[in-house]
């Protein structure tokens, strides 16, 4: 039951992302949004959570992971990535933000330390089963398709499914060579509270909920995303200075934030 409560923690604090941006108020405008929502950063975070168990991935080896999984949202899910300006089919500077900033600093490495910190891992527990993967496989493409369905997403062209395609070839490629060895996986990484991160995650709670809540009153459109705009301009402030935070304990310390 940890595993599960663990991964539920990793989509609540997700989810209040989500609405930190898009507010209270975007929940009578797409009602059902909040379970297609729930059910991606569910799926994919049950995959990432077996990853970490499996192979004892520490915070590097998520932030090359991102790419894979976070290209892929870019062009399919949120369409940012072949929203102009383009390069080569793709804004690269939206990639860029989006995976670094919040895919991997907020919406992993932050995300997994804060689950691991709520509901601590067990490391002898068993993988996840081939069927549970392939469960979890099929939701979350499943959900991917659901977002294209919808028609609100940018298309992009041949040039720029070209490019995602080889990020995203790149970014495995690159994983699977850095990805700890049989030998490494013996240790089991010890979790320890770090007093900046448990700053941090409270803090990013404490601004989500303010923004969700209050900042509600300017609703506008991004790409295809129905936002609020001076709430999305708080958490991409405090999302840059959380990275740049995170970072910085990361260079100064030399130690991985244990996810």
């Amino acid at each position: 039951m940890g595993l599960w409560k663990r991964i539920l923690a990793a989509t609540a604090f997700n989810l209040l992302f989500e609405y930190s941006m898009r507010g209270a108020n975007n929940l009578r405008v797409q009602p059902i949004l909040p379970l297609i929502l729930f059910t991606t950063y569910f799926s994919l975070f049950g995959m990432i959570e077996d990853l970490i168990a499996r192979y004892r991935l520490k915070d590097y080896h998520l932030m090359v992971m991102v790419f894979s999984f976070g290209i892929i949202y870019q062009c399919f899910v949120s369409g940012a990535a072949f929203s102009p300006p383009l390069f080569l089919g793709i804004n690269w500077r939206s990639v860029f933000f989006v995976i670094l900033v919040w895919w991997g600093a907020l919406q992993t490495v932050m995300t997994f330390y804060l689950a691991n910190r709520i509901m601590p891992r067990d490391w002898s527990r068993q993988p996840l089963s081939k069927m549970t993967w392939v469960a979890l496989l099929s939701l979350n493409t499943s959900m991917i398709l659901l977002f294209q369905l919808s028609g609100r997403i940018p298309r992009g062209t041949v040039m720029g499914v070209v490019m995602m395609l080889l990020v995203f070839l790149l970014s495995v490629a690159l994983f699977l060579k850095i990805i700890p060895r049989s030998q490494e996986r013996q240790t089991v990484p010890e979790f320890k509270r770090i007093r900046v991160m448990n700053y941090l995650t409270g803090l990013s709670v404490l601004i989500f909920i303010i923004c969700a809540v209050f900042l509600t009153f300017d609703p506008t459109q991004y790409v295809a995303s129905n936002v609020n705009r001076t709430a999305t301009s708080v958490v991409v402030s405090w999302s840059i200075l959380s990275a740049l935070i995170m970072l910085g304990y990361r260079l100064h310390s030399k130690k991985p934030i244990p996810v």
